[in-house]
């Protein structure tokens, strides 16, 4: 059994508008789980957007808050998931980090959902910190996979970035 993961930078979904259009839209698509990095989202924002969620038809959630102007992650799943999703928010990086399971008849699926800092300093510290970030699995009855989503904010050649740094030479994580 497979399942079908989407993961889209929001580029702020502050908008009442744009993030119901969105709900609306990812809702009524085939996908189990949608990934949704840069949400902007705040602590105050979690329980109107959670019911806008299930008004358009979506079912669980959760979300890592970051500002009202930047940061925050979030999974949504969807109606047609195939399993059961466990999330987990405990990581402590704001707006940055967010993991779930979802467990089927034949497999576990580890998602880790990232938002990775513009600093290419800041960046190559949170890349460094996925090797305690994956865990070991005890349970061998079932195939486990581990999936990393998100936007890393990073790119290996300065001519495909839309915002090219000219005062530093900070491509990729080097």
């Amino acid at each position: 059994m497979s399942i079908q993961i989407i993961t889209l930078n929001g580029n702020g979904l502050r908008d009442k508008k744009k993030h119901n259009l969105l709900f609306n839209w990812l809702a009524n698509r085939k996908y189990d789980l949608i990934c949704l990095q840069e949400t902007h989202c705040t602590v105050n924002d979690i329980t109107q957007w959670q019911n806008e969620w299930e008004i358009n038809g979506g079912n669980k959630r959760i979300w890592n808050c970051g500002t009202s102007d930047s940061r925050g992650v979030s999974f949504l799943q969807t109606q047609n998931c195939p399993g059961e999703a466990v999330f987990d928010n405990s990581n402590p990086q704001n707006g940055r980090i967010i993991k779930c399971s979802i467990k089927t008849e034949s497999a576990i699926y580890h998602i880790s959902n990232i938002y990775a800092n513009n600093s290419g300093i800041e960046r190559k510290r949170l890349f460094e910190s996925f090797h305690n970030f994956f865990g070991n699995f005890t349970d061998d009855s079932v195939d486990h996979y581990n999936i990393l989503v998100g936007d890393f904010n990073c790119t290996l050649d300065k001519i495909n970035d839309r915002n090219p740094s000219y005062t530093r030479d900070d491509i990729g994580t080097k």
